[in-house]
């Protein structure tokens, strides 16, 4: 080889390094074609943990390296997928440690519906094998729902009905909200993310609401990962996602799929509404049943108040009779202390009549000999015996003069 020499007269290239040449091609790539838009198919996606995803594009005849940054994933409506056949813009580059000529992908599109739905059949297909989707996996409706989970955007058109729907449907029941993205790159991971929250919650059920759109706007609920968490979880699921004609991977995953997310909520209160139902009936039944025994106990109480007495009627008889008798008792007790206090009279006039301070007070005295005998008899005195008699009001002493025999004057 001959050497790299210039001849005299001539100026040879610039000597570069490697990192600069491939700065100046990635700068030229850049100048020359900022903007491409590329028609391809996905033949394969990676996922880095720093979100930013790794893919080769292909044709009929050839391929080429592509990235596509967490930004753009996140405003992408539709992820990269193996098979995938898009429409992308693309900005042609180098990636200058390693000298690889890549593009990068700014926006993303499926290049015709019918592509987006062939993945979607493709992925059915191969998770329906695998028996993801199987009748027998589902779990059966819970016996009571009280703690309620519910992943939805809090800017869904639906959120309004789903919980009016909840208030009169299943009123006692504890409903918690976990907000996630439903469309969009990044709206799988939110919803997963969303889904393990709600399971580390322990609820009875749980609901994915999302409204009504075209292949593209659900395309977040055809998510391989997404779609075996929610066969796998532990809760019994509910799909409400789009409306009756709408059909994503997690309607099959579910335990069961709502025709919208209105009937999911509807769906979800069945038991409570049947309680209620239930309820309600008997409390009918009891309060007919309670009134006509009631109307009978009536019936019976005024048969038995035409055959017997009335109680009242004897109740006031017997105070009548207690009152007369207390009359009685009263007219008996003065009457018989009138007659006590004129017995007392009398026999006190009586004892006044026989005591001898009465008989002294009506002129009479009393006669004592010198021994205090009392002195009853003239015939027992002499002459000269000293006597004391007692009149009514004092003593005197006196002597006998003369003892004359017969009876008292005025007898």
């Amino acid at each position: 080889m001959a050497d790299f020499q210039p001849t005299a007269g001539e100026q040879g290239p610039p000597a570069v390094s490697v990192s600069m040449l491939n700065r100046m091609v990635a700068q030229m790539l850049s100048q020359r074609l900022p903007l491409v838009r590329l028609q391809a198919e996905i033949s394969q996606c990676t996922r880095a943990s720093s979100g930013h995803c790794y893919l080769v594009l292909k044709d009929d005849q050839a391929s080429l390296r592509a990235v596509m940054f967490r930004r753009e994933l996140a405003e992408s409506t539709v992820q990269p997928m193996e098979g995938l056949a898009v429409e992308a813009l693309a900005a042609p580059g180098l990636y200058e440690p390693k000298g690889e000529f890549q593009v990068r992908l700014l926006a993303l599109k499926p290049q015709g519906q019918g592509s987006l739905f062939e993945i979607f059949q493709r992925l059915k297909a191969r998770l329906e094998a695998e028996g993801l989707f199987a009748p027998e996996r589902k779990k059966p409706f819970p016996r009571g729902v009280r703690r309620l989970a519910l992943i939805t955007s809090p800017q869904a058109a639906a959120l309004r009905d789903i919980l009016t729907t909840l208030r009169r449907a299943g009123p006692r029941l504890d409903v918690a909200l976990y907000p996630c993205l439903v469309q969009g790159g990044a709206a799988p991971k939110s919803i997963l993310e969303a889904l393990r929250r709600a399971e580390a919650d322990h609820p009875d059920a749980i609901v994915f609401s999302r409204g009504g759109g075209s292949l593209e706007d659900l395309w977040a609920f055809n998510d391989e990962e997404l779609v075996r968490a929610v066969a796998q979880c532990p809760y019994y699921t509910v799909a409400g996602v789009g409306h009756e004609t709408d059909t994503s991977l997690v309607d099959f995953a579910a335990d069961h799929r709502a025709a919208t997310p209105t009937a999911a909520a509807a769906w979800v209160c069945q038991r409570e509404a049947e309680h209620h139902e239930r309820l309600t009936s008997v409390n009918v039944l009891l309060r007919r049943g309670i009134e006509q025994r009631l109307r009978n106990a009536q019936q019976r109480l005024d048969l038995a108040e035409r055959a017997l007495p009335n109680p009242r009627h004897r109740v006031q008889a017997w105070a009548r009779r207690l009152e007369q008798g207390r009359t009685d008792f009263y007219r008996a007790l003065r009457s018989r202390f009138r007659e006590s206090q004129m017995a007392w009279q009398q026999g006190q006039q009586r004892l006044e009549s026989l005591s001898p301070t009465g008989i002294l007070s009506r002129g009479y005295c009393l006669a004592y000999d010198a021994t205090g005998g009392l002195v009853s008899q003239a015939q027992g005195l002499s002459p000269g015996n000293d006597l004391r008699l007692q009149f009514v009001d004092g003593l005197a002493s006196t002597k006998v003069i003369s003892v004359i025999p017969g009876k008292p004057p005025g007898r």
